[in-house]
C-alpha cells in the first residue's frame, strides 16, 4: 500500500506529536505537545492538545499547530505568503498611478469604455464629413 502524502494541511490524528506556531492561552510558540482529541469538521479543524508541562488545552485551531518535522516547510510557506502580499500591495499601489500616467491624466474619458469612444469618433466623422 502506498504511503499517504502528508502536507501542512493534512489533519492531525489522535496521539500525533505537534508544535505550536502561534502563541495561545499562555503557551509560547515552539512549545510541543500531543493531540489527545480531534474535533471540528471540514475546514473547521480543532484539537485538544496536552503540552509537555501537563496542561490540556481545548479547541486549538489547526492553523496554530504543525508537525515538528514540517516546521521549516511551514516557515517557508509563511515567508512566501508575506512576500506575495507585499508584492500585491506594491503592485496595487503602483497600478493606478501607471494607468493615469499612460492615459494622459485621467478624467471622464478614462471612465468610458474604449469601444464606445471609438463608435463616437466614427459617428462624428461620418456626420461632419471628415
Amino acid at each position: 500500500m502506498p504511503k499517504k502524502n502528508i502536507t501542512l494541511d493534512t489533519p492531525f490524528k489522535r496521539g500525533e506529536k505537534v508544535m505550536l506556531v502561534h502563541p495561545i492561552d499562555g503557551h509560547v510558540e515552539g512549545q510541543r505537545g500531543k493531540v489527545k482529541l480531534v474535533s471540528g469538521f471540514d475546514d473547521w479543524k480543532r484539537y485538544w492538545v496536552r503540552f509537555a508541562d501537563g496542561d490540556l488545552v481545548s479547541a486549538v485551531d489547526h492553523e496554530n499547530l504543525v508537525r515538528p518535522r514540517m516546521y521549516q516547510e511551514w516557515r517557508d510557506r509563511e515567508a512566501e505568503a508575506k512576500a506575495r502580499a507585499k508584492a500585491a500591495e506594491a503592485g496595487a499601489a503602483a497600478a493606478p498611478v501607471a494607468a493615469v500616467a499612460a492615459s494622459g491624466g485621467g478624467g471622464v474619458a478614462d471612465q468610458i469604455p474604449a469601444a464606445l469612444l471609438e463608435r463616437s469618433r466614427a459617428a462624428k466623422a461620418r456626420l461632419t464629413g471628415g
